[in-house]
């Protein structure tokens, strides 16, 4: 009898190893739009909108915006929105004076400083004018879109040329991970192809080693680095983001250790 439950403890305890959850790992990652030029004029609002794609079910845990370059001649003048879908934060309400531009200005909500206690041209870490926590617990994937009022009527006008948004993310894993490991090196057709604005490439590594995937446009001009660094043999697939590319024909190569492919991929707008 105490030898059958000794066995029955031993089978339990190696079920239990066997359907071990992996705890979700937490990720930051910065998604920009750069070189706009969005005029923003007297009683109007000038937008725009970053696209995400992470897969998996990502959750977001925190949000940075980043003000990277907004220049206005009056800019107490403006009010700045970030939305997702239905979720919004004003976080720019009425700061600032004359020419008082937003360079590098991250918002967070855990900054010791409100952007109203700021000064110009604000280049640094503040407390934005509303929270960003509405959006913890959303999706990460899909639109993140940036407006900016200018609510004046006195001629002053500036430009939106560059902004971020920092997501702090969760993507739920669980169960015991596949390691699939191809016999020989593998770049794969990327999927969809053509696409607008994401795709997915997947590539197979039979050892260890140095690895490196790069996008190129028709000219041979490097336009992405998707991986550059070591990895474990095993088969990955890796996400291309072409939001800030035009429509047209694309190249990406594989090179790692002996061994080099590239493939062709469109991208239609």
């Amino acid at each position: 009898m105490k030898k059958k439950i000794l066995l029955l403890i031993i089978y339990m305890l190696f079920v239990s190893l066997m359907t071990e959850v992996v705890l979700p790992q937490s990720a930051q990652q910065s998604f920009c739009r750069s070189g706009l030029n969005i005029l923003v004029l007297d009683h109007s609002t000038a937008t725009d909108s970053i696209f995400v794609f992470l897969g998996n079910g990502c959750i977001v845990n925190d949000v940075n915006a980043v003000l990277t370059n907004i220049n206005h001649t009056w800019l107490s003048d403006l009010r700045v929105y970030l939305r997702k879908g239905n979720t919004g934060s004003l976080i720019v309400n009425f700061v600032g004076g004359s020419g008082d531009n937003f360079i590098n200005t991250v918002l967070d909500d855990s900054a010791l400083i409100p952007l109203s206690s700021g000064t110009a041209p604000f280049t640094g870490t503040y407390k934005p004018s509303s929270p960003l926590a509405p959006f913890n617990g959303i999706s990460t994937d899909g639109y993140w879109k940036m407006a900016v009022t200018d609510t004046g009527n006195s001629g002053d006008t500036g430009s939106l040329h560059a902004w971020c948004v920092r997501l702090t993310y969760t993507c739920p894993t669980g169960g015991i991970q596949t390691v699939e490991i191809p016999n020989s090196y593998m770049l794969y057709q990327n999927y969809p192809n053509p696409f607008n604005p994401v795709t997915k490439i997947k590539y197979g590594m039979p050892k260890n080693g140095y690895v490196k995937l790069t996008v190129y446009d028709e000219l041979g001009k490097e336009v992405a680095v998707l991986v550059d660094g070591y990895r474990q043999a095993n088969t990955y697939v890796e996400i291309f983001n072409a939001t800030n590319l035009p429509s047209g024909v694309y190249y990406y190569k594989l090179e790692t250790d002996g061994f080099s492919d590239t493939k062709k991929m469109v991208i239609i707008k």
